[in-house]
């Protein structure tokens, strides 16, 4: 039960992960162990076996290295075993080197624990029980060698069986029964919380995959509603254009005349139609945007295209009586971007901003495009009502319209924005608002773009 879980909680390349941090972690302990023993022979001047230490630590350094030429070929499979041995060697290479500076006096035997935590984290529960049993043995092994003296306990520190054996065995007793206690409560309290966490961690793991078999869900949904109300929206399209044309014909006499009354009706009908067209018009568009899985890059020039769409609200800023400008910086380039959106973009923003500026009111478009920059900028600012904090976080989605007298008057389908939102994100670009109400707006749009190479950049 335990082995299995340690198979669904750490995934092969967790464990390549740690058995590479186990080998950064004996690469330090050879070079702090090389440090350590030739500190205590010619600075200390200890009277050690410095030749056995000196080859155990070789034998650490050895080992580490099989263990790094190893690893870049080992097969998955056999990660549990590759650190279950390289536990083992640790432990028997410090027993080794234990039974040359001290034995069991030599503080350092605490490091046995230090591997049962190590071996915890990394192992099965199964593993690191065996693993806790094998360092019991080794330090019964080094109880033993000074106890029978066939061990050649180094004199680093002063310890001597010179009282009565009676004495000597309560002692060793008491350490081997603590030592004995340390180590496997050690495991038994390490491997708990790491048990814990590997749980929480496949719950996680788990809740992230629902997550995103959701996500990915919704994302199907969402392209199929765009799917279906693209094809919706583009029949009753066709009978709102029809209707109108029907309307129009009335209008304009061509049926023959009509009584006031009824002409007033009929205009009112147009009215109406033409306000659901273009409903249906920015509908049909965005729903057309969402449906697509890339936009179409040609080459254009982007002053021209603002140029034209800003002739397109001449009588509409003449009748408010708005002081629109605009100014650009482009330098006549030609970059590549999709016209279409680049256009529709601008109208929507452009339309927003003489909307909700009163009579009098200023629009200043800034268009700027450098080659460094490899994006061209704009920015649309208005002196007109602004937009409240409340609503800002909301000013995208779709149908959004604030509760003002303003937007009840403007008659808003509350599109654009959502469809200026779309076309910015669909280019890999940036869009930003400032504003205060009662002073204005400022949008600012940042798109990427590609030069054309007639202007001796990279398409």
């Amino acid at each position: 039960m335990m082995s299995t879980q340690t198979r669904v909680y750490r995934p092969i390349e967790d464990l390549r992960k740690r058995i590479r941090w186990l080998i950064l972690l004996r690469w330090i302990a050879v070079a702090g162990l090389f440090a350590v023993i030739t500190i205590s022979r010619f600075l200390l001047r200890l009277d050690l076996p410095f030749l056995h230490l000196y080859l155990g630590n070789a034998a650490l350094l050895a080992s580490n290295c099989s263990y790094a030429l190893y690893f870049r070929k080992m097969h998955h499979r056999r990660a549990n075993l590759v650190i279950n041995v390289q536990i083992s060697l640790d432990l028997l290479i410090l027993t080794y080197l234990l039974s040359f500076s001290g034995g069991i006096a030599n503080p350092f035997f605490l490091f046995f624990i230090f591997h049962m935590v190590i071996a915890s984290i990394l192992l099965s529960n199964r593993a690191a029980y065996m693993q806790a049993t094998l360092a019991v043995c080794l330090f019964c092994l080094l109880i033993a060698g000074e106890l029978w003296a066939f061990v050649p306990a180094g004199p680093l520190f002063s310890y001597s069986f010179s009282q009565s054996p009676e004495t000597n065995v309560r002692y060793l007793v008491g350490l081997f029964s603590g030592f004995v206690a340390a180590i496997y409560i050690t495991v038994y309290m390490t491997t708990s919380i790491v048990n814990t966490l590997r749980r929480r961690e496949g719950q996680l793991e788990a809740a992230i995959k629902n997550l995103e078999s959701a996500n990915a869900t919704l994302e199907l949904k969402d392209t199929e509603k765009s799917r279906y109300v693209l094809t919706v929206t583009h029949d009753i399209k066709g009978s709102l254009s029809s209707i109108q044309s029907c309307l129009r014909v009335v209008l304009d006499g061509l049926l023959g005349a009509v009584a006031e009354g009824i002409e007033d009706m009929v205009a009112r009908a147009e009215r109406r139609s033409l306000s659901l067209l273009r409903y249906v018009n920015e509908l049909l568009y965005l729903s057309t945007l969402r449906a697509e899985t890339g936009v179409s890059h040609q080459v254009v020039a982007p002053g021209e295209i603002f140029e034209r769409v800003t002739r397109e609200f001449d009588a509409k800023v003449g009748q408010k009586g708005i002081e629109l400008t605009l100014t650009e910086e482009t330098t006549g380039a030609s970059v590549h971007v999709d016209p279409y959106g680049l256009e529709e973009l601008y109208r929507q923003l452009l339309d927003n901003a003489v909307k909700y500026t009163s009579s009098g009111g200023k629009v200043t478009v800034h268009l700027d495009f450098r080659d460094d920059r490899g994006s061209l900028q704009l920015s649309v600012s208005d002196t007109g009502i602004g937009i409240t904090a409340e609503d800002l976080p909301h000013l995208y989605e779709d149908f959004f319209s604030a509760d003002i007298p303003e937007n009840r008057e403007a008659s808003s389908t509350g599109l654009g924005l959502a469809i200026v939102k779309q076309i910015v994100t669909m280019h890999g670009g940036t869009i930003e608002v400032k504003s205060t109400p009662g002073t204005g707006s400022t949008f600012l749009c940042s798109i990427p773009v590609g030069i054309h190479p007639s202007n001796g950049g990279v398409g």
